[in-house]
């Protein structure tokens, strides 16, 4: 996939980095009178401004890491179909929702199964179980729901429809699957590992570079396969493609696959860092998501992960000026910033409409 650095990117990266220098020195100006209150955990007595600040961006760029892995696969999708996937939040919740349904002493069910029962697998093979299954599910919606609809000719815009009510239906299908309580596939929080003033968890470490391999093995697949060569010439021109003798309903249904697997992991990996997850957790995350794509760039499956990173830094970092319950309209903010400047995103490019 190729970039090309014209000198709109490079004013739009400039931009960017003179508004990120802002944000950052506003925390630094206005941050050391709210540092305490702006965080999740108790920040202890002394703590700096600017070590907060570090502190919160090595947060950031891990939740960027792990949210880049949710919200790939949305970009895939949009990439190769045009569709804007509202679904695509709970396909990050069931992932998550199922490697604790398969790795809990808890005893579990199953809606309209009589009795409980307790699996109680390890936490590596219930994730990769639960990765294997999610991706079963986005061949599931490819082949009976939206190829169908493709089929059909009916227009993005009504597909999109579609998949607000499939969101919406899944969202209560979790909910009375695993009730409303909010559920931890650990019991311990794990160590954490200092260096210096700052730390970070075992956990988000090792989920962080779990996120990472597998963000890896996307950008191999997609420069050094041929069906990851087909799917980003399926992305340019779908027309083109088709005449070149690539099977894109094939194609697509293996974005579809890989989309749901990556979500399932990344909820599974967002679990972990958010020590816990409830059913409406890929809902509230999902306009992250859909920020990440559309910064980076709609359809660029590496600007998903500039996005993300841009997104995650940015809502860690403003926990030292406003309240944490706000941290994610301020990534939402510089969302809207940076499309004022450019629109196409940051590694998108323009397309001429009409």
């Amino acid at each position: 996939m190729r970039i090309e650095l014209d000198k709109r990117f490079l004013r739009a990266a400039a931009l960017l980095l003179i508004a990120a220098a802002a944000f950052i020195g506003a925390t630094f100006i206005f941050g050391s009178g709210s540092a305490a209150a702006g965080t999740v955990e108790p920040v202890p007595p002394g703590t700096s401004t600017s070590t907060l600040l570090v502190q919160n961006v090595i947060n950031g760029l891990a939740f960027g890491v792990l949210l880049a892995l949710a919200s790939v696969g949305l970009s895939l999708i949009y990439g190769t179909t045009g569709l804007s996937n509202f679904a695509h939040g709970e396909q990050v919740t069931f992932g998550a929702l199922l490697a604790f349904f398969l790795t809990t002493d808890q005893p579990v069910s199953i809606p309209l199964v009589p009795g409980t029962f307790t699996i109680g697998l390890p936490l590596w093979l219930g994730a990769i179980l639960a990765v294997i299954i999610a991706g079963g599910t986005g061949w599931l919606q490819d082949r009976f729901l939206w190829n169908p609809l493709r089929r059909r000719r009916v227009a993005v815009l009504q597909q999109m429809i579609v998949s607000i009510g499939l969101s919406l239906a899944l969202l209560n299908l979790l909910q009375w699957w695993m009730g409303a309580r909010r559920v931890r596939l650990t019991a311990s929080s794990g160590d954490r590992i200092t260096f210096g003033n700052f730390y970070i968890g075992t956990q988000t470490l090792m989920s962080v570079v779990i996120a990472a391999i597998a963000l890896l093995a996307v950008a191999l697949f997609l420069l050094k396969t041929r069906r990851g060569r087909a799917t980003r010439a399926i992305s340019d021109n779908p027309a083109l493609a088709a005449a070149s003798g690539i099977r894109v309903d094939g194609i697509i249904r293996l974005v579809w696959v890989m989309a749901a697997a990556l979500a399932g992991l990344g909820g599974i990996l967002l679990a972990l860092f958010d020590q816990g997850v409830g059913f409406d957790s890929g809902a509230r995350i999902l306009l992250l998501m859909f920020a990440a794509v559309t910064l980076g760039g709609l359809g660029q499956a590496f600007g998903a992960l500039v996005g993300a990173l841009v997104v995650g830094v940015v809502a860690e970092v403003s926990t030292v000026i406003i309240a944490p319950d706000m941290r994610y309209a301020s990534a939402l903010g510089i969302l809207i910033l940076v499309l004022l400047v450019r629109p196409q995103g940051i590694l998108g490019r323009k397309e001429r409409v009409g």
